[in-house]
């Protein structure tokens, strides 16, 4: 059970770092914070899920 909340933590971390990386706003210097903010969440998100599923297997 334990394992199946994290792995979902990590499924809403990623889709939201891919979300904030890939939004365009028109302001460039919101883009630019929401970009920084977006691959500080993808990148732990992505090791995340490929961790949890090496416990799913």
């Amino acid at each position: 059970m334990g394992e199946t909340i994290l792995f979902l933590f990590f499924v809403v971390l990623t889709g939201t770092g891919a979300w904030l990386v890939w939004r365009r706003t028109g302001n460039y210097d919101i883009d630019f914070f929401t970009k920084i903010l977006g691959w500080i969440l993808l990148i732990p998100g992505i090791w995340g899920l490929l961790e949890s599923l090496r416990f799913i297997q």
